[in-house]
């Protein structure tokens, strides 16, 4: 089933380039068991195309793939200027049949991240952060759409947050984007707060909610 570019940003925002594993099958010659490199880079371009509605820029392989089952090698896809490590299981060999899955690493951080936010004290005074401060709405939504962005080469349509984010390591709120007609849900991680600055990290959820 093909995804849109807003699944293609779920994804990504979510901590990796396509950060999933999955299953495609391929021929290998029976003279050589094994499958060639540039077909093991062919079928995890394929792949990854019909996993997310659209192929990496490009998918290259450091060796052929033996046709042995767990065999394995490292292969590197890019997309969007960025490089992203990945590696190819022989998961079972039927003839001249080998299946493989093949698994991106996932990026380090594990969500999309923006620059230390300042964090102003609340007028309501009702905060739950230290000294009642808090990164504004509209500032958290500045700042995961810009960070998104960044991770993903495109902007959401629109990034909205219902409420401030609590200037305290480990505070969460829950925002929404939209992106192509679809909606889907981002949990704001608060993940540290040094001298009034608030880093946080954006987690966008798996599946659309509309």
């Amino acid at each position: 089933m093909q995804q849109s570019t807003g699944s293609r940003i779920a994804v990504r925002a979510a901590g990796a380039l396509l950060a999933v594993a999955f299953a495609a099958g391929c021929s290998a010659s029976v003279g050589s068991k094994e499958v060639s490199k540039d077909e093991v880079a062919k079928q995890a371009s394929a792949a990854l195309g019909k996993q997310v509605g659209r192929e990496p820029d490009d998918v290259t392989c450091e060796d052929d793939l033996k046709a042995e089952v767990g065999a394995t090698i490292r292969c590197e896809l890019t997309d969007g200027g960025e490089k992203q490590g990945m590696t190819v299981t022989a998961k079972s060999v039927d003839g001249d049949k080998v299946k493989m899955d093949f698994k991106v690493d996932e990026a380090k951080g594990g969500g999309a991240s923006a620059e230390p936010t300042d964090a102003a004290s609340k007028d309501t005074g009702t905060g739950t952060g230290a000294g009642g401060q808090s990164v504004n709405r509209a500032e958290v939504a500045r700042q995961g759409k810009a960070a998104l962005t960044a991770q993903v080469g495109k902007a959401p349509d629109a990034f909205s947050c219902a409420e401030d984010l609590p200037a305290e390591v480990g505070a969460t709120i829950r925002c929404q984007l939209a992106s192509e007609g679809k909606q889907y849900g981002v949990t704001v991680t608060a993940k540290s707060v040094v001298n009034g600055k608030v880093s946080m990290d954006f987690k966008v959820d798996d599946a659309a909610t509309g």
